[in-house]
């Protein structure tokens, strides 16, 4: 029998963590390479449980994400923290270093948003910000894809390489909303073959500031014909500043 511990958050809901028992062969995998790299939590480093998002302390701490945001282009956006004390530092660490469990444990918490919402069942595809060539040579991987491929085992839904980026676009930190918005303006296309007419898409971010990012992602799947589309982040900033704001 597979045994959980489960941790109630701060919104009242239960977070299920696995610390014993095989379910799958994903969690087989990662099991074995636990041994060789032990997984660490993504905000003190901490070695914790292979199957583990954050070490209990970190966890207490997380301030659940409970707002409204308005994301244009998509039906629904939700995430899973907010962006403040130590969730900072995992962030920023994962956009320059894929160590540790910072994939797994921030798919884990889109996954609890997505129930959180009621709309996981829904889902049909994940699909995952894209990098220019030039970028992605230069960081040498894309960490939103590796949250995706790990929400693909989490919900046993497809993810899928359909989004490409047209254009090198100058970095988000520096730009106010506005600038974001002209920045990425028709900066993504859905890729030829690529079918998401009548989908249910679920397009994700490892951090979602304005919104801009994930607004333009979810334009080009509408308008390849998606029916829906979910923009999720694991953290979101602080404020209501939406993607449409000039």
């Amino acid at each position: 029998m597979e045994r959980r511990k489960v941790i109630n958050d701060k919104n009242g809901g239960d977070i299920r963590r696995f610390a014993f028992g095989i379910r799958t062969v994903h969690s087989i995998y990662r099991f074995l390479i636990n041994i060789f790299y032990p997984n660490i939590c993504p905000c003190c480093e901490e070695i914790i449980d292979y199957n583990d998002d954050f070490c209990d302390e970190c966890h207490s701490k997380l301030i659940m994400y409970n707002e409204k945001f308005y994301i244009e282009n998509a039906d629904l956006f939700t995430a899973y923290c907010m962006y403040d004390g130590k969730v900072r530092y995992a962030v920023r660490k994962f956009k320059y270093e894929p160590r540790g469990n910072a994939y797994y444990a921030f798919a884990c918490g889109i996954v609890q948003a997505l129930q959180r919402e009621n709309v996981a069942e829904e889902i049909d595809e994940v699909v995952y910000i894209p990098m220019t060539r030039k970028a992605y040579s230069k960081r040498g991987y894309n960490q939103t894809k590796l949250i995706a491929k790990e929400i693909h085992y989490l919900l046993e839904i497809p993810c899928r390489n359909v989004l490409v980026k047209t254009h090198e676009t100058k970095s988000q930190k520096s730009l106010g909303a506005y600038e974001r918005r002209i920045n990425l303006k028709d900066a993504f296309m859905v890729r030829e073959k690529a079918d998401v007419s009548g989908k249910c898409i679920l397009v994700i971010d490892d951090l979602c500031t304005t919104g801009s990012t994930l607004s333009e992602a979810a334009r080009a799947l509408k308008k390849a014909g998606a029916k829906k589309v979910i923009a999720a982040a694991f953290a979101k900033t602080k404020g209501k500043e939406s993607a449409n704001s000039t």
